[in-house]
């Protein structure tokens, strides 16, 4: 372990570890909402989708990877935060942009300023959606049922919508970032990697957010 003492004892390498658990982060979004997404079909498909997850091996690591990846990620970003508040106050001012530095919309900026507050939004998002969904109902015969009822609820709906926003705005912002912390920016790359990382943000806005609409508006249809 002593390499990640060593890592853990840099700036930089604490912000390697910040870019990689947040892209592991994202690449566990695709797959649920890819899962998720599946509660549309008809009949049984959800219920037996999901029968098949929780009897595999991707459940176990996907439990084990969020409980490591989701606190060191929170963790290491409080961190730095700290150390960037703690290093303007001692300059007295902030660093002056130069020359080289990419110019970013004013929505780039919005999101890195309000990066670590929407972080903590979202983990109080995801406490109560794992609590609803992974512990509450842990008997899975009849998880689409469980979450129809829940999101039949418009309070929740909403809840869940905002959360699903919140999601997006934080990729947006989070994906460019990790690679630009990774040392991976050049000017042919980092344009399509911002668009790459919009495109995820609006995935998962609106693929996540779209599930307590559908069901909030189509019940009791559905």
């Amino acid at each position: 372990m002593s390499w990640l003492k060593r890592t853990l004892s840099s700036s930089s390498g604490r912000k390697w570890l910040v870019a990689l658990s947040g892209l592991g982060l994202i690449l566990f979004l695709v797959i649920h909402l890819l899962g998720n997404l599946q509660i549309f079909l008809p009949d049984e498909s959800f219920n037996e989708y999901a029968h098949h997850l929780h009897d595999g091996l991707l459940i176990v690591i996907g439990d084990v990877g969020l409980l490591v990846l989701f606190p060191l990620h929170i963790g290491l970003v409080i961190w730095l935060a700290r150390e960037n508040r703690k290093a303007r106050g001692a300059t007295g001012y902030k660093a002056p942009m130069t020359a080289t530095k990419q110019k970013r919309s004013f929505a780039r900026v919005l999101a890195s300023k309000t990066t670590l507050y929407i972080g903590l939004v979202l983990l109080v998002f995801v406490a109560i959606h794992v609590w609803q969904f992974r512990l509450h109902h842990s008997e899975i015969g009849n998880l689409r049922g469980a979450i129809l009822e829940t999101l039949a609820n418009p309070m929740w709906a909403i809840f869940y919508v905002l959360g699903s926003l919140a999601t997006g705005w934080h990729v947006f912002h989070g994906f460019q970032a990790a690679f630009r912390s990774l040392g991976f920016t050049h000017n042919r790359f980092t344009p399509a990697l911002v668009n790459l990382g919009t495109a995820l943000a609006l995935l998962f806005a609106i693929g996540f957010s779209s599930i307590a609409l559908w069901i909030v508006i189509a019940q009791p249809h559905i």
